[in-house]
C-alpha cells in the first residue's frame, strides 16, 4: 500500500518547508503576544507547536486542564498504571515514532494479554442477564444466532461484519465519491445488507461503536477497520516506555515557552488580523494565527466570533463523542480459575465488558470494566463511588466466584472531563459527505487539528497528521 509512504514523504517535505518559511518570518503586530496560539496540549497541539517552533515562530500553548497530554493519559497513581486513553503505537505511526526517537522516548513490546488495536480475545459470556456459563458458546442453548453465525462468539461478530470487503483499498478511499453509499447507511442498515441476523444485530448493538448501531456511520467505522488492517500488516504495535504520557510530557518539555495550564477557553475571535482567546481565568491571549485542537464536543459550546459558515457550526454540533466509563479493579485471587472461564467477560447487559489486563505490579493483573455509548446512560449514577459499587455487585451477580475478590481502584468517566466531554469522535449517518470538508476549513486565521480530523490515519498518528496540515496552513498564511 503506497499511501502511507507518500504521507511520510510529505512530512519530510513539510518540515523542510516549515524551516524555509520560518527563516523568512514577517514582522507581527505589537499587540500579538505570540506568533501562534495553540489551543489544547494533547499530542496534536504539541506536535503543531513543535513544528512551528522549529520554523522559528513564537508559540504559546494553552491547555484547559492541569496536565498535558489530552487523551494520552497514563494513570501512574492507579494500581497497574493503566492507560486511560491511547495505549498503542502502530507500526505505521511514522510521525509519532519520529517524535519519540528525537526526544529519546523508547518503545516496548506489549506484554501478553494487552489490548491491541485489532482483534478480540476469547471471553466468558453472559447473555439475557444469565450468569457466566461454562458451556461453549457454539453449543449453548442461549445461542440464537443463525447457523452461519453460530460458531462466532458474541464478541467477534462486530469484527466479522466490519471486516467484510466494502471496496475500500487505499487509506483515502473513504473520501471518494464511490464510498458515498456507505456514508448514507447506519451500521445497522449496513450489517443487515450483509445478512446479519436479528440476534446478531442485537448482540452487536450491545457493544456498538459510538452510541448505537442506528447512530453509527457505516463508512466511518468501516474506514477505521480498514486502517487497523493496514496497521496489522505494517508490523507489530508497541507501547511507549513509561506510558503514553511519557511522550507528550517530553514533547511539552521541548517547547521554548512552557505550556500554560488551566487556561480553559471561553471565547475565540478570529479575523484577518489574527486570533484572540478569552479564558475562564480572565486572561486574554493574542496571536497572528491560531490552531485549535479542542474536541468539537467542547468547541460547540465555546463562543467563536468570526466568519464561521453556518454549515461549519452545524458540523461542530453534529459530531458525536462517545461516552466511555472505565472502572479499574484489583483482584486478591484469580477467581476465573475457580469458575473455569476466561478472565475476560463479554455481556449483552449494562456491564458490557470486563478486560483482564497484565500488570507489572500485580501478579494476577488488573480488571477494567469498559462501558460505552448507550450503556453509559444505563448506569445508576454519575457518582464514581456509586458506579464502582454497582460494577462490583453486577460482576458478582454474573460471576459469583468474584464476590469479595475485587476492589475498585479508579473510576474514569470521560464525560466528566471538561476538556473532552467524551472519548472518540465519530459521524452520524450521512455526516461525512455533509460535514467532513467543512470541519477541515480554517476560519480566517483560526485552523483546526486533532485525531478527529485525520484523513489518512486514525488515533495518535491522525492527530499528528492533522497538526502537520494545520501548521503548514499557518506558515503559508503568515509568509
Amino acid at each position: 500500500m503506497h499511501t502511507h509512504r507518500t504521507s511520510t514523504r510529505r512530512q519530510v517535505l513539510a518540515l523542510g518547508a516549515a524551516a524555509t518559511l520560518g527563516a523568512a518570518r514577517p514582522s507581527f503586530a505589537a499587540a500579538a503576544q505570540a506568533d501562534v496560539l495553540i489551543l489544547g496540549a494533547g499530542i496534536a497541539g504539541l506536535h503543531a507547536a513543535r513544528m512551528l517552533q522549529q520554523a522559528g515562530l513564537k508559540v504559546d500553548v494553552l491547555e484547559g486542564s492541569g496536565r498535558v497530554g489530552g487523551r494520552c493519559w497514563s494513570a501512574k497513581q492507579v494500581p497497574g498504571r493503566p492507560e486511560l486513553g491511547a495505549g498503542t503505537v502502530g507500526a505505521g505511526y511514522a510521525r509519532v515514532r519520529a517524535a519519540a526517537s528525537e526526544l529519546g522516548v523508547g518503545f516496548i513490546v506489549p506484554p501478553p494479554g494487552s489490548r491491541e488495536i485489532t482483534g478480540a480475545a476469547n471471553a466468558a459470556y453472559s447473555v439475557f442477564g444469565r450468569p457466566v456459563s461454562a458451556v461453549p458458546w457454539a453449543q449453548s442453548p442461549l445461542n440464537r444466532l443463525k447457523p452461519t453465525e453460530a460458531a462466532m462468539s458474541p464478541g467477534h461478530l462486530l469484527a466479522h461484519y466490519l471486516g467484510r470487503d466494502a471496496g475500500l483499498k487505499e487509506l483515502d478511499d473513504w473520501l471518494k465519491p464511490e464510498a458515498a453509499w456507505l456514508d448514507a447507511l447506519s451500521l445497522r442498515q449496513y450489517f443487515a445488507r450483509l445478512g446479519a441476523s436479528p440476534e446478531a444485530l442485537r448482540l452487536m448493538d450491545a457493544h456498538a461503536p459510538g452510541a448505537s448501531l442506528d447512530e453509527a456511520n457505516a463508512l466511518h467505522f468501516v474506514r477505521r477497520t480498514v486502517y487497523y488492517g493496514f496497521e496489522a500488516r505494517a508490523g507489530r504495535a508497541h507501547r511507549i516506555q513509561g506510558g503514553t504520557s511519557a511522550l507528550t510530557d517530553a514533547m511539552a518539555a521541548s517547547l521554548a515557552r512552557p505550556v500554560q495550564l488551566n487556561r480553559f477557553v471561553r471565547g475565540i475571535r478570529a479575523d484577518a488580523r489574527g486570533v484572540e482567546v478569552h479564558c475562564a481565568d480572565g486572561t486574554r491571549h493574542r496571536a497572528r494565527a491560531g490552531i485549535t485542537t479542542i474536541p468539537f464536543a467542547v468547541l460547540k459550546d465555546i463562543r467563536v466570533e468570526g466568519p464561521v459558515p453556518t454549515l461549519q457550526r452545524q458540523a461542530w454540533r453534529a459530531m458525536r463523542s462517545t461516552a466511555v466509563v472505565q472502572v479499574y479493579m484489583t483482584v486478591d485471587r484469580p477467581y476465573w480459575k475457580d469458575d473455569g472461564a476466561s478472565a475476560d467477560l463479554w455481556t449483552d447487559g449494562p456491564l458490557e465488558r470486563v478486560y483482564h489486563l497484565p500488570s507489572q505490579d500485580h501478579a494476577d493483573g488488573i480488571l477494567n470494566a469498559f462501558i460505552s455509548g448507550d450503556g453509559v446512560d444505563a448506569l445508576p449514577s454519575r457518582d464514581p463511588a456509586e458506579i464502582g459499587r454497582w460494577v462490583v455487585a453486577e460482576l458478582a451477580r454474573l460471576r459469583p466466584a468474584s464476590a469479595g475478590r475485587v476492589t475498585v481502584t479508579h473510576v474514569h468517566d470521560w464525560r466528566a472531563v471538561p476538556t473532552a466531554r467524551g472519548h472518540i469522535a465519530s459521524y452520524a449517518p450521512g455526516g461525512i459527505g455533509r460535514y467532513e470538508a467543512a470541519l477541515q476549513r480554517p476560519v480566517a486565521r483560526l485552523h483546526f487539528a486533532g485525531d478527529h480530523l485525520g484523513r489518512l490515519h486514525v488515533g495518535l498518528e491522525a492527530a499528528c497528521e492533522s497538526a502537520e496540515r494545520a501548521a503548514i496552513q499557518v506558515l503559508e498564511q503568515l509568509a
